[in-house]
């Protein structure tokens, strides 16, 4: 068995949620309540739940480097009792071009600042490649008591 289908026999199906909408900021309010009643369910405090909200637009805003159009997929797992990992991916409208998103000015400063953030608010984070559509991930775990 390979390590991805151990990692998978151990997630159980109630504890994936996938979530998929277009580039609109209005409708960012459904990704961070989906991660915080994700958080909710895995007994996250009200703080973490709260710096998770925040993470998860971080996240966004990662991977979307100035483009406002095609959609965002998000996946919200849950690999052990204590943890939570997010990612998104940023999936071009199909007559979109295939290269680096749009530049905007300043947009460096924005994604620098936007890493500073995800760097205080959770445990681990990286980008990567989905095939063609760059991806951002976290992973967060929720403090207990002995720590």
């Amino acid at each position: 068995m390979s390590t991805d289908e151990g990692r998978q026999a151990t997630l159980v199906t109630e504890d994936v949620v996938e979530l998929s909408l277009p580039v609109r900021a209005d409708l960012a309010v459904l990704a961070r309540l989906t991660a915080a009643t994700v958080a909710s369910r895995a007994h996250f405090g009200v703080e973490e739940i709260e710096d998770l909200r925040l993470a998860v637009d971080e996240l966004c805003l990662t991977v979307l480097r100035g483009d406002t159009t095609g959609r965002l997929a998000l996946c919200f797992e849950r690999p052990a009792e204590d943890t939570i990992e997010i990612s998104c991916t940023y999936i071009r409208h199909a007559d979109a071009s295939s290269g680096a998103a749009g530049s905007l000015i300043g947009e460096e400063d924005e994604a620098s600042l936007s890493l500073r953030i995800l760097e205080a608010l959770v445990d681990e984070h990286g980008h990567d490649l989905e095939g063609e559509n760059p991806r951002a991930w976290l992973r967060k775990r929720r403090v207990t008591e002995s720590q």
